[in-house]
């Protein structure tokens, strides 16, 4: 999907070379190291970018909050060692544009005002990856969107791991999910279009999976280990649960329980789903051991 950059985008021996860089496109912004011209703050690199450019941060700690608002590619150079704290604001990174693709930043909360990690408004097409995100209220926080990917990151010690609200072809995979058992791992908020939940761990969450208002979601090969209640929904029909891992060997099919009513409706109708055919072990989901 993206354009190789040719050898001669590339600078000095200063910047990392061609084999340990991401594919990518457009013109290249370099954030700490010590190639000259180099940025010392991600956002006056984003700030400076255009459309189909991409933004690299070199391993560092950077106190600051984004705003990306472009549809642009930024990229650490490796997520355990590229931080981002969150300065005085309620979200350390927000993306509201379009084809935005962000990857391999520690991003953590580090200020009593830092409540969302990564907040994903209003977009199309967009890819998070490959990011840790750590002590934040909401790990990441999608509303209006549709079309994007959140794979293979790790969440850690959220109240929240993943929020979706008003959502749609969503892909949601290979993410270990480790809460504080205050909250959901996912959570589903009144879609009405499909989104795919697969091959997610979701550990030491109050909820592991929890659907409110949802409908038309396929939930499949998940681990669910050691939260207090492995899934939930209210008012939502027609999700598909797939074979799933519920915290031990299940030979027969696995009961989940919800009900209808008990937040806009006062009465509570109790209701169930079922996994047909539950996994007997927990999947090997990158980042989990």
């Amino acid at each position: 999907m993206f354009l190789l950059i040719g050898m001669s985008v590339i600078p000095t021996p200063a910047h990392p070379n061609e084999n340990s860089l991401p594919a990518a496109r457009g013109q290249w912004l370099y954030v700490g190291g010590s190639g000259p011209g180099n940025y010392t703050r991600i956002q006056d690199a984003i700030d400076n970018a255009t459309d189909g450019d991409t933004v690299f941060v070199y391993t560092g700690t950077y106190t600051e909050n984004l705003v990306i608002n472009k549809s642009i590619v930024v990229c650490g150079q490796e997520t355990e060692t590229t931080v981002i704290l969150g300065g005085n604001g309620s979200e350390i990174v927000r993306i509201n544009q379009s084809n935005v693709e962000l990857n391999g930043f520690t991003i953590q909360s580090s200020h009593e005002t830092n409540e969302i990690g990564i907040m994903i408004l209003e977009c199309i097409a967009s890819h998070v990856h490959r990011n840790t995100v750590k002590s934040c209220y909401y790990g990441i926080l999608v509303a209006e969107s549709e079309s994007l990917t959140i794979s293979n990151n790790t969440i850690l010690n959220c109240t929240i791991g993943i929020e979706n609200v008003i959502t749609g072809n969503l892909t949601i995979t290979n993410n270990w999910i480790d809460g504080n058992g205050k909250g959901s791992g996912i959570e589903v908020q009144a879609t009405m279009f499909r989104n795919y939940i697969r091959r997610n761990s979701l550990t030491h969450n109050a909820i592991g999976i929890n659907l409110i208002y949802t409908s038309w979601s396929e939930i499949r090969e998940n681990t669910f280990l050691e939260n207090q209640r492995q899934a939930f929904f209210i008012s939502s029909f027609f999700n598909k649960w797939q074979q799933n891992y519920w915290n031990q060997p299940h030979f027969f099919p696995k009961i989940i329980l919800g009900q209808i009513g008990g937040m806009l409706i006062q009465r509570k109708i109790p209701l169930i789903n079922v996994d047909w055919r539950p996994a007997q072990q927990p999947y090997d989901i990158p980042g989990t051991t």
